[in-house]
């Protein structure tokens, strides 16, 4: 910005990196100010660059079309109207000591040269069909240690990528994936053990967020082959699945309007579909149902069938949390002298914690006959906490659960835990 300055600190840098940022309230940079810096561009560490394409990327075109051995990061943000197309000539196409990439609103021919070195690769904002699902996975081959992953606003073209091709990305640590479908980037990606994914979609409709967003798991989606904690939430427009065990963890969030007691839709397709994931070592489900609008019940979709049906998978739950649910269905199912079956489902539940608002959600009889079987059966519960939203009931009720259960919570508090609060 400023002549003088600028020579100045480029003096006394030496041979130190160089970090340029041109954009949004450097956009009107003095150019004689900036062209003091062209002739050091060999010692570039970090450009970052913003703004109206059509100032900034002539200046791309004319200084950075050359060599920078020694840059480590870029960020290239030129969010318009029409996305701009980076030129082949950046960079000479060579970016061999870059570590961390991101690219917003712009349509690159990936992959570029010399990427064994990049750990952080962000691609956003990119118009639909720009580029090919066979140049994404070029670009991940030549990065092999790749870890943190982001591609948001962004759907590939698949053109002809062979179904059966698989990229592996040893190192992944995270991928987070904003856009639909997201699985034909998945379902070409080798994750390991330890990956937490994260995919988020916000259009609106009818449409099963299940069958769009969440793939059938491929052998090679390792990060899901041990589930140990659940977490179903449930708004009046906004659904979301966390899926977390030592293996990784699958988060799924997005918003829908619709539902419904059918069991293919809605909240229901949530349950239903967990059975196409291994969640037979489950120790922890939690669903949580938060409604902005009292007058509508946004837990019918919740039915029976589709409980008992994910339930029946869990052979090593634990712990149960049940947050503004219509706590009767579970107990129904939990009893097995109500359920299809007439077996103990999850045999090694030994905890129910309930979180209710109104005397009607506290089922105190069922839930004693639901023990009581149970136990009849050798399976006893160790601790029972009902956790009141204001409503009150007599000890006399909630002390008909200590007949078989050796620790009933009862206690009053304003707010049920974060929905997405898992355990230790």
């Amino acid at each position: 910005m400023n002549v003088d300055k600028t020579r100045t600190h480029i003096e006394r840098s030496k041979t130190s990196l160089l970090e340029i940022c041109l954009g949004k309230v450097n956009v009107f940079f003095q150019e004689g100010a900036f062209l003091l810096a062209v002739p050091h561009i060999d010692r570039l560490g970090a450009l970052s660059v913003s703004g109206n394409p059509a100032q900034v990327l002539p200046v791309l075109v004319e200084h950075f079309s050359c060599h920078v051995p020694l840059l480590s990061k870029l960020d290239i943000n030129l969010i318009c109207n029409q996305a701009s197309t980076l030129p082949d000539t950046l960079f000479n196409g060579d970016l061999s000591s870059l570590r961390e990439l991101r690219l917003t609103g712009v349509i690159t021919p990936l992959p570029w040269k010399g990427l064994s070195n990049l750990t952080t690769f962000n691609l956003c904002h990119v118009p639909e069909d720009n580029i090919l699902l066979t140049q994404l996975l070029d670009f991940f081959e030549s990065a092999p240690q790749l870890r943190h992953i982001q591609l948001h606003d962004f759907i590939p073209r698949s053109g002809n990528t062979p179904t059966e091709r698989v990229v592996s990305l040893p190192h992944l640590k995270d991928l987070s994936i904003v856009a639909q479908p997201a699985r034909f980037v998945l379902n070409h990606l080798s994750i390991p053990a330890g990956v937490l994914i994260y995919l988020e979609s916000t259009f609106r409709g009818n449409r099963s967020p299940i069958s769009s967003h969440l793939p059938n798991p491929p052998d090679h989606l390792h990060n899901l082959s041990h589930i140990t904690a659940v977490n179903l939430y449930f708004d009046w427009d906004q659904r979301s699945l966390r899926l977390d065990g030592p293996s990784g963890g699958l988060c799924i969030l997005g918003i829908w309007m619709g539902g419904g007691d059918n069991s293919t839709n809605g909240k229901g397709k949530f349950l239903w579909s967990l059975g196409r994931l291994d969640i037979s070592r489950t120790r922890w489900l939690a669903i949580t149902r938060y409604c902005l609008r009292p007058s509508s019940d946004t837990s019918t979709s919740i039915t029976k069938w589709c409980t008992y049906q994910t339930l029946c998978s869990m052979n090593n739950l634990c712990a149960l949390t049940l947050s503004r649910c219509k706590n009767l269905i579970f107990i129904l199912v939990l009893d097995p002298s109500k359920n299809p079956s007439g077996t103990v489902l999850c045999p090694k539940l030994e905890e129910i914690i309930l979180y209710i608002e109104r005397p009607g959600q506290l089922h105190v009889d069922e839930m004693s006959g639901m023990v009581e079987e149970r136990a009849s059966r050798g399976v006893k519960f160790s601790a029972i906490t009902i956790v009141g939203m204001g409503a009150i009931w007599s000890a006399e009720e909630v002390s008909q659960l200590r007949k078989h259960v050796p620790r009933v919570e009862y206690r009053f508090d304003g707010a049920p835990p974060e929905w997405d609060t898992l355990p230790n």
